[in-house]
């Protein structure tokens, strides 16, 4: 591994800063005429099976990260397109930022005298969190006050000390900075440590593996995770055994967009989303993310907050219980595919980067309850106005009146339905474009259920 500025040649040795002491971030390169990836096929699957391409530790704290499944994507064919879906759900503590932390954590064991902290807006934490514990190490944990309480727990059962600072993740960084200098720390935020990056970069190793993709669309919110599949598949190239790096698609909620409104060209947001795990204001790594972007030939997409429910019932389809954050992809993919942006035979990989389960609060399940007789209410809505009586007579169930206007009013809170008119005491109820979008979801999954009975 060698550590030196591409801009003023400043080498670096042991702890690293992510920036040069002239501002140009630094860049972790390794001897790449000497790889030999011939001997990455005889390991077992995981991070560390690309150890040529990452630091030298002395110890390895792992869990077994890495290796996730590439699943094929029955609702890829309904768009007539080859997609896949890189489920990293499956990391241990349920998020790709196992990958970051078991290289950050194992290269910073000796220089961690007092333990780690990292500033996250969750997942990050919980995997400290997770892999400090392994390693018999204190964690500390900077996490906004807007974050999942489902995080918050996970962080906390394994024995991580928590801080809550500022509202986004942004404003712990230089917070974490601080506590590091202060109690001699080591430092495994993802902006302020490169070292870690480098074990996110094995996605790009493992698609090329099992896929070769044409496309990767990435969820994006500080563009670290963009940056390094960026960097994986660049050394890919510069070792030879690819011809080009496949154009990849950052995809941010329209809400907070700092890094696709860059590419698009259009005015960024900075508010918070529902996709909380999206909600970083100023990331750090901007720059890096656009510039991988940009020279893949790639581009951006923004997720309005009313398509995560479609993206996240679709994964769900597929067995990928994935938290609103993951699920943006699904809503980019169609609309680049209406777009007529991809091919036939492009191979398109969609990284899901975390599980659901995190994402989870206390609408969570009211998401997953939507069926039967809620389903009959919102078929029935899609063809046209209607009232609760109305509605109880048309469906020909079994079931007291008065539970119909129970449903409506769940549907309601959803924001599946709103009233559309009033004439006397009856209210009339509209189907909304997001349950518009709901309904689809259900169609596009019962078509590709009948094409799979058919095939």
């Amino acid at each position: 591994m060698r550590l030196r500025c591409p801009s003023c040649g400043r080498i670096y040795s042991s702890l690293i800063p992510p920036k040069c002491s002239c501002g140009e971030p630094l860049d972790v390169t390794y001897d790449y005429e000497s790889i030999n990836t011939s001997r990455w096929g005889r390991r077992e699957k995981g991070v560390w099976r690309y150890r040529e391409l990452l630091p030298d530790v002395h110890e390895i704290i792992s869990l077994h990260e890495g290796g996730t499944p590439l699943l094929h994507a029955r609702f890829g064919d309904n768009l007539g397109l080859n997609v896949f879906i890189k489920d990293e759900t499956r990391n241990p503590t349920g998020s790709f930022r196992d990958r970051l932390i078991t290289v950050a954590v194992s290269y910073g064991l000796p220089h961690a005298r007092n333990g780690f902290v990292v500033a996250s807006n969750g997942n990050a934490a919980a995997s400290l969190a997770a892999y400090a514990a392994r390693a018999g190490r204190e964690a500390y944990t900077i996490v906004p006050k807007l974050i999942e309480g489902s995080k918050l727990a996970q962080i906390v059962a394994f024995g991580a000390k928590v801080i809550r600072y500022g509202e986004s993740v942004d404003e712990g960084i230089s917070y974490a900075e601080g506590l590091a200098e202060g109690r001699d720390l080591y430092n495994v935020t993802p902006e302020s440590n490169i070292v870690g990056l480098e074990g996110q970069k094995t996605i790009a190793f493992e698609l090329w593996e099992e896929l070769n993709p044409t496309h990767v669309v990435v969820p994006t919110g500080s563009g670290s995770n963009l940056y390094s599949i960026y960097k994986g598949f660049n050394e890919l190239l510069r070792i030879g055994v690819i011809e080009e790096i496949p154009k990849l698609i950052a995809v941010q909620a329209e809400r907070c967009s700092p890094i696709a409104s860059e590419v698009l060209g259009v005015e960024p947001k900075a508010k918070p989303t529902r996709a909380l795990a999206l909600y970083v204001k100023d990331p750090f790594m901007k720059g890096l993310a656009v510039k991988a972007v940009e020279e893949s030939g790639g581009t951006a997409v923004l997720v309005g907050e009313d398509e995560l429910d479609l993206g996240e019932k679709l994964l769900a389809g597929e067995g990928v219980f994935a938290e609103y954050a993951s699920s943006v992809v699904v809503p980019a993919l169609m609309e680049l595919a209406d777009s007529g942006y991809f091919e036939r035979d492009d191979r398109i990989a969609l990284i899901v980067t975390s599980c659901g389960l995190k994402g989870m609060g206390a609408e969570g399940r009211e998401r997953f309850t939507v069926g039967g007789t809620k389903l009959d209410i919102l078929r029935l809505l899609s063809e046209r106005s209607m009232y609760g009586y109305e509605i109880w007579e048309a469906l020909e169930k079994a079931l007291k009146y008065q539970a119909v206007y129970q449903h409506l009013r769940e549907l309601e809170s959803l924001g599946f339905i709103a009233e559309s008119r009033r004439e006397g005491r009856r209210v009339y109820y509209r189907l909304t474009e997001r349950g518009r979008r709901f309904l689809e979801a259900f169609s596009l999954q019962r078509k590709g259920f009948k094409a799979s009975l058919k095939s």
